[in-house]
């Protein structure tokens, strides 16, 4: 029988551990990529303070609480670099619809009746379930309300980077983009010490946000050192209406307001050239790839092989379940491998260790995170998740990196810790009631339907 924390002995607070993790597999990402066999966990606090063969760890740590995972593999948890959370209650709503007629006709005037603290609320709490148990342990997340997202996050135990909204339209949240600004940075500076919540600039799009209030972003983003997240080139119209509109594209706009630099997520980049590829990269652009939200849209295709090529970082996105469905990391990185190995008739691209480490270590540092997340080291935080090999899918085991790309790996996922804190065991999630969880996704469901 699997153990869980449930199982294990109470802590002595003296000890130089509190959790010792034993897995028959180890996968760290970094800093050298590779499989490892017979290896331990220890865990004091947040972080990991000891990777050692399970043997030594055993001995330099008698008495402390053993989590035996003897037919799992051991890994840093999923970062999901771009999402609407709270849009879980929209799942499903505009099946089949364009892009400009999904978000004029069907998301925002939704969005305009019923967004407010507790859809927020609801929708945080159900998109929270839903990626701790497909392993997923860091979300970046761009909505309204933010405050009431951190909030949620941090009462779950849950890993966030907040892009408070910008927007020019009258909204539920803010009465104009002033009133972005202003509560955006209260937001900033409320989280701007804390160890789960990190925040950040979230302007809509550079066609839902004029270039005065782009030109602040800049400005304040240098001030306070902060990272912008955009949604940018997501379409080739997007990119004709740009050019039509201002004789150039959101990225070359964007690179002379001075928004192009190491500090901005650029979430979708379907549509963009040769020269602007290499651009991105020489400014240290974070680039983030949303494959089953772009494809569901049919909204184009991130070349990311040319991304990698030139060197840039690339991270992966599953965008909001309203245009996804579904928040599996694991799902989202086996689609982005497929999908270049299709579009580029090449089989040898995107291979699975790479996107195993696009889906952690990628993410991380898109986000800014790498000091802290994104690979199993010394001194990083304990974001950890362990998927069970004792099925007939995942077997036999000839590649564990093809494995979890190409296996239906986020339903093997049996414990997610984050900062040493387990939050799912084994089909229980340990900060989150389930029940309450979905009683209020049910209630919303009706709500949205006129019921």
């Amino acid at each position: 029988m699997d153990a869980t924390t449930a199982d294990l002995p109470a802590v002595d607070a003296a000890a130089p551990a509190d959790l010792l993790l034993v897995p028959h597999t180890l996968l760290p990402v970094a800093p050298a990529d590779g499989v490892l066999e017979g290896m331990a966990v220890a865990v004091r606090g947040t972080n990991i303070v000891d990777l050692a063969p399970s043997g030594e760890i055993t001995a330099r740590y008698p008495g402390v609480p053993r989590l035996e995972l003897d037919h799992h593999l051991l890994m840093p948890g999923l970062v999901n670099a771009h999402g609407h959370l709270a849009m879980t209650l929209l799942r499903g709503l505009g099946e089949s619809e364009a892009l400009d007629v999904w978000l004029e006709d069907t998301i925002w005037p939704l969005e305009g009746r019923w967004v407010d603290a507790a859809f927020v609320r609801d929708g945080v709490r159900l998109a929270i379930a839903e990626m701790v148990a497909s392993g997923t342990t860091t979300a970046a997340d761009m909505y309204y309300f933010p405050e009431t997202t951190a909030e949620t996050c941090r009462e779950a135990g849950f890993r966030l980077q907040s892009a408070f909204p910008i927007i020019e339209m009258a909204n539920a949240y803010a009465k104009d983009v002033d009133d972005c600004f202003a509560k955006g940075l209260a937001l900033h500076d409320r989280f701007r010490d804390d160890d789960l919540v990190t925040t950040c600039f979230g302007p809509h799009s550079a066609y839902t946000v004029g270039r005065k209030s782009l030109e602040r972003v800049a400005m304040l983003a240098n001030e306070l050192d902060a990272s912008t997240h955009i949604h940018l080139h997501e379409t080739a119209s997007e990119v004709a209406a740009a050019r039509a509109a201002c004789g150039t594209t959101w990225l070359r706009l964007l690179d002379a307001i001075g928004l192009l630099n190491e500090n901005l997520q650029a979430v979708h980049m379907t549509s963009v050239s040769g020269d602007e590829i290499q651009l991105v990269a020489e400014r240290g652009v974070r680039v983030v790839h949303c494959p089953h939200s772009n494809m569901k849209l049919a909204s184009g295709v991130c070349p990311v092989g040319k991304f990698l090529a030139a060197d840039a970082t690339v991270a992966l996105g599953t965008d909001g379940a309203a245009s996804n469905n579904g928040l599996d990391m694991f799902a989202e990185a086996r689609l982005a491998a497929l999908l270049a190995k299709s579009a580029n008739a090449d089989p040898t691209a995107a291979p699975a260790a790479r996107m195993v480490a696009m889906a952690t270590m990628g993410g991380a540092q898109a986000l800014g995170l790498e000091d802290r997340i994104g690979s199993v080291e010394v001194g990083k935080r304990a974001d950890l998740i362990a998927v069970d090999l004792h099925h007939p899918a995942m077997q036999p085991l000839h590649d564990a990196h093809a494995q979890l790309i190409h296996a239906s790996t986020g339903p093997r996922v049996t414990h997610t810790f984050i900062g040493g804190r387990c939050l799912y065991a084994n089909g229980r999630w340990t900060t989150l009631d389930i029940d309450e969880t979905l009683a209020r996704a049910a209630l919303w469901r009706d709500r949205l339907r006129g019921v």
